[in-house]
């Protein structure tokens, strides 16, 4: 018997995290992961250079730079510990998942988009695996070309979640709620 289980997120540590007041003049549109080859930099230098008043957080290592020199509102802050990303995201306005679409991401369920989420933060992803079928759940914002990211950035901005959408989200998400639907320990 075969059963999928999506990623899913940890409830203790997403409480952990403290909501800090953020700057309403300067957004910062975030990322925390890895940035290696499935990593999509002209969707993010074009969402920066369409958005030069506001920073684009990227946090994580490095493992494949941009070939083309980085606005100067690309802000890249090294890997850290899971609290400290979660903390690192309470700080974002939008969260980003700029994968590219391919072979690898094809299969790819991001636990970062569970984070944002719970967090109640609005998500604009490049079009990808899983990703590719939250197009059009409230707050996430499913670009198709690098073109279109302006403009999801504009909707994303002015998207209004609350805490109890956030917390909904983060109880039917969590690694529990995962395996109870499952029904993989019997």
């Amino acid at each position: 018997d075969v059963c999928l289980v999506h990623n899913g997120l940890d409830l203790s540590a997403v409480h952990a995290v403290e909501q800090t007041m953020k700057s309403s003049e300067r957004k910062v549109f975030g990322y925390v992961g890895t940035i290696a080859s499935w990593f999509d930099w002209d969707w993010v230098c074009a969402l920066a250079e369409a958005r030069p008043d506001n920073e684009i957080r990227l946090i994580g290592p490095v493992f494949d730079s941009s070939t083309r020199k980085l606005p100067g509102n690309i802000n890249l802050l090294p890997a850290c510990d899971h609290a400290e990303a979660l903390k690192a995201m309470a700080e974002f306005h939008v969260g980003l998942i700029p994968f590219k679409k391919n072979a690898l991401t094809a299969s790819v369920d991001p636990i970062k988009y569970y984070e944002y989420r719970a967090l109640g933060l609005p998500v604009i992803s490049t079009d990808f695996g899983e990703m590719s079928l939250r197009a059009g759940e409230r707050g996430v914002f499913i670009t198709q070309s690098v073109s279109d990211a302006p403009a999801m950035a504009d909707s994303a901005i002015q998207f209004c979640g609350d805490a109890g959408d956030a917390s909904a989200f983060a109880i039917q998400n969590t690694w529990e709620a995962r395996f109870d639907a499952a029904k993989l320990l019997l």
